[in-house]
């Protein structure tokens, strides 16, 4: 009889556990990474204790994504109907937010394995929970361990966090897993200096005559809000307006907590409040009329900012943003980056305008490391880096005020590189863009340079203050005034108008000095951008820009995956596009892109390869492929590279037979056929040691290239069918 029963019950058991697998669901990993890169490198103790708690802010996926990115292209082309035609958060949601039922049941299965709910927002875009390290292992099936890092305590989650296979295909990630990769203030401090013997340092008023600050706006009717971590004192922005004549803060003006509870980073901080008292006062120094509201996190956990970002999209309190907080991208996780980048793009698609200090460590963000700064690496956010300013005179002990611009140079510590997370943007070429298909940092640049450095007001006394954060809160000041001048309505993603801008007045090119492994240079540069402003200049040619009468919905976007389009384009007729080698190591694929294009006729401007260059884009719907400027010029040799053209000036040849290929790309070939049919050019690009990664899941793939900016003489391809081999080392498309 017993050994019936064991029988019976082990036959039961192993039902029991049969069943369990069958009915279990199926789990599965996000696309991105939730853990901090900085696990790699910490030491591993003992698990964390079970009773232990932690916040946690899960990312949900977008919908439409390529639409919606068509969408934010739109609203910045005057050419479309969409042209300033901001969504609001309702039209947003419809459009592009995760749907309630991806929302709910991310919400049902954390509360089901314990969790507490703390956080929904509108958009849908974040779920905030709390629960206990026990729960936390249960619902992600990892292990909470004591870890240290640089000699210092922390939590991790050993492992990548799992969920049910229905709901990781719309989540993004985890964040607060750990708490190895905090957000930090770019500023850089000298406390007690004294105003009038402490000679020779920055003041709003000299900060005005510097970059011509000369256009009457003021930010009047515009809210400006600064996102970070802790509270001004009052008292210390009396005292500075007192001191530089300023009005007091607008009426409205005030800070929020976005923490669900009573949190330290809601409050004034003797030591760390030192960061906001900077960005109010010079955001209010820059724009004296705008309502000024300090956005608060909990703390300086990544995840904690990634709640306000989110806030201040869902409440929508102002349309321009300014933060001087970031991470080192190489140490922060994707998941992070990528869930901050869809608020983010929340933010353009509502008319919002966000800039973020590019950091304060040069080309090595992360210390060593060649890297640049989150969130000043999203393609929907404004990287503001950092000069060192000299003054046309003045600014010594005979005459401590600036008189005026006189010139700038790269600050040494201003952050700036390539984006290995985000693609680039299609408002970045041109204007000496370097060749690539990464974001680059920063977008633009201001004063920041310690020496001479910007008085602040803290603790009742004076600091002499710098950083990158000098330059975020005042390009926002600037974008304020803008907004006013424009009407009010919103500019959303200010890198379409900014870059457009690139080479006129609006702008001080500055060309010299270095952040390590950049130097700046003409046009745009890895260490200042665009440049910095003549803020006289930067609203009156950005004002000439036309505006929208109406501000409304806009017509709902056709669904594509083509390259961002140009309304005077033509298609191109049989194309042709083939990658090959892509099984190979990264920088070893090849290239071939024709086709035809029937363009107006008679040519105007003249077609002409060798004076304007070509432009190729290509995309997939994960981003862009390739993005290169094919310059000007005649062949000559050195350097092995440029156009040659025929007899007939019908055909012209672009070889490039050195090792430093432009996105890979050794021969262009460009033919005039009018001869036989009036308008009809015909191209051929190719390449070889290039990287050209393209997925099976980022079909379809589109292309464009440009012959001349004007006058029809672009095309974009699209392509009926596209086939990898049976390898996929090879892509044919046509």
């Amino acid at each position: 009889m017993l050994t019936r029963n064991v029988g019976a019950a082990t036959a039961t058991a192993c039902t029991v556990a049969l069943l369990a697998l069958i009915t279990a669901p199926v789990q599965a990993r996000t696309r991105a990474t939730s853990a901090s890169p900085r696990l790699r490198r910490s030491v591993i103790g003992e698990r964390e204790r079970s009773t232990n708690q932690h916040s946690i802010v899960v990312g949900i996926e977008l919908r439409n994504r390529t639409e919606l990115e068509q969408f934010l292209a739109d609203v910045q082309n005057p050419a479309s109907p969409s042209y300033g035609r901001f969504l609001t958060q309702d039209e947003f949601n419809a459009r592009y937010g995760p749907e309630p039922d991806a929302e709910q049941r991310v919400v049902d299965y954390l509360q089901s394995n314990g969790l507490t709910v703390t956080d929904r927002f509108p958009n849908r875009l974040l779920v905030g929970a709390l629960g206990s390290v026990a729960a936390l292992q249960r619902a992600f099936n990892v292990e909470f361990h004591n870890v240290t890092f640089s000699g210092e305590a922390h939590y991790a989650a050993l492992g990548e966090p799992t969920w049910p296979a229905q709901i990781a295909d719309n989540v993004v990630g985890v964040l607060g897993l750990d708490d190895l990769t905090p957000m930090h203030a770019h500023v850089q401090a000298t406390p007690y200096a004294s105003i009038g013997s402490d000679c020779c340092h920055l003041s709003p008023n000299d900060l005005s005559r510097f970059y011509n600050q000369s256009s009457g706006f003021t930010g009047a009717g515009e809210t400006l809000v600064i996102a970070g971590v802790y509270a001004w004192s009052d008292a210390d922005v009396a005292l500075f307006n007192s001191q530089w004549r300023l009005p007091a803060l607008p009426s409205g003006s005030g800070q929020v907590c976005t923490a669900s509870g009573a949190s330290r980073g809601c409050t004034v901080s003797t030591q760390n409040s030192i960061e906001i008292s900077l960005d109010v006062e010079y955001a209010h120094a820059t724009a004296p009329d705008a309502v000024i509201l300090n956005y608060m996190a909990a703390s300086p956990a990544s995840f904690a900012l990634t709640r306000a970002y989110n806030r201040i999209v869902s409440d929508n309190p102002g349309h321009i943003v300014s933060t001087s907080w970031g991470s080192c991208e190489a140490q922060t996780s994707t998941a992070t980056q990528q869930t901050n980048d869809n608020i983010f793009a929340n933010a353009n698609a509502i008319g919002q305008t966000w800039f973020a200090a590019s950091g304060d460590n040069g080309s090595a963000d992360c210390g060593t490391v060649l890297s640049v700064d989150h969130p000043a690496n999203s393609p929907h956010v404004m990287g503001a880096g950092g000069t060192h300013p000299t003054c046309s005179s003045g600014l010594d002990i005979a005459s401590p005020a600036c008189a005026g611009y006189g010139s700038e140079r790269a600050w040494s510590d201003s952050g700036g590189g390539i984006s290995q997370v985000f693609a680039r943007p299609a408002f970045q070429t041109g204007c000496s863009v370097p060749a690539g298909a990464q974001r680059l940092v920063p977008d633009v640049a201001f004063e920041a340079d310690p020496s001479p450095g910007n008085y602040v007001a803290f603790g009742g006394s004076w600091s002499i203050i710098g950083g990158t954060s000098d330059a975020a809160p005042q390009w926002a000041g600037l974008f304020a005034q803008l907004n006013q001048a424009k009407g009010g309505n919103g500019l959303g993603n200010g890198g379409a108008l900014l870059y457009k801008l690139c080479g006129t007045a609006a702008f001080h090119d500055v060309t010299s000095g270095s952040n390590g492994d950049y130097k700046a240079g003409v046009g745009y540069d890895m260490v200042t951008g665009l440049g910095s402003p003549d803020a006289a200049a930067l609203l009156t040619l950005s004002a000439s820009t036309p505006t929208p009468t109406v501000i409304g919905t806009p017509p709902t976007p056709t669904p594509t995956a083509t390259a961002t389009s140009t309304p005077q384009c033509v298609s191109v007729a049989q194309p042709k596009l083939t990658i090959g080698k892509l099984q190979t190591a990264p920088g070893d694929d090849t290239l071939t892109f024709q086709g035809n294009l029937t363009m107006p006729f008679p040519f105007n401007p003249t077609l002409d390869p060798l004076t304007n260059g070509v432009q190729i884009f290509i995309q997939d719907t994960a981003g862009s492929v390739l993005d290169v400027t094919i310059p000007g010029g005649a062949f000559s040799n050195p350097p092995n590279k440029g156009w040659k053209v025929n007899l007939l000036g019908t055909k012209w040849t672009y070889l490039d037979k050195t090792q430093s290929l432009i996105g890979g790309i050794n021969k262009v070939v460009i033919q005039n056929r009018s001869a036989a049919t009036p308008g009809l050019v015909s191209f051929t690009v190719k390449g070889k040691n290039g990287s050209y990664a393209v997925a099976p899941g980022d079909l379809p793939m589109a292309a464009r290239i440009v012959l001349a900016s004007s006058g029809g003489q672009c095309g974009n391809a699209s392509f009926a069918s596209c086939t990898f081999n049976a390898s996929g080392s090879a892509l044919k498309c046509k």
